[in-house]
């Protein structure tokens, strides 16, 4: 299994295909509490493509909990990698806006194949299985390094209620 990268750099991954994805697409999110919802849209149309993406801090844990994670990318030509990056954005926006340090667990369920494909292979975060849960479930868990990444282009948006 790879070792996530050190604090500081990103991977070659993230490196080669962020710019691709924050040309077509952007993130914009909102607070609610604990948790902040984000919102995956396309720039030309800026209609939201995601499902449904939350995460969630629980502090007295030290632990980011990742709810959902749905950005609707795989539903969009020429998106492959596209849900990394995501996931990769949302994660140190999340963390910037909270301020976390170094050692903070990201936490979340998700299905064995899920974990397989995906999580797995991410080369800036070390997810592993923590648990095999009922229903096919699995929870997975990654030790979360800050990377200062800039995250400026993610803007809040006002809850519609």
């Amino acid at each position: 299994m790879d070792t996530p990268s050190p604090p500081g750099i990103f991977s070659t991954f993230i490196t080669s295909h962020l710019p691709q994805f924050l040309d077509h697409f952007g993130i914009n999110y909102c607070i609610d509490g604990p948790q902040i919802e984000y919102f995956v849209f396309q720039k030309i149309t800026g209609a939201d493509i995601s499902c449904s993406v939350t995460i969630n801090l629980d502090e007295t844990a030290g632990q980011i909990n990742v709810m959902t994670f749905y950005p609707g990318l795989l539903l969009h030509p020429k998106t492959r990698y596209f849900s990394a990056v995501c996931f990769f954005m949302i994660l140190n926006h999340f963390a910037n806006f909270h301020h976390i340090v170094n050692g903070c667990r990201i936490s979340l369920n998700t299905r064995p194949e899920v974990f397989e494909h995906f999580y797995s292979l991410l080369k800036d975060f070390d997810f592993h299985v923590l648990l095999i849960g009922k229903g096919g479930q699995i929870a997975i868990e990654s030790c979360f390094f800050p990377l200062g990444v800039d995250t400026s282009m993610l803007i809040e948006r006002a809850i519609v209620l």
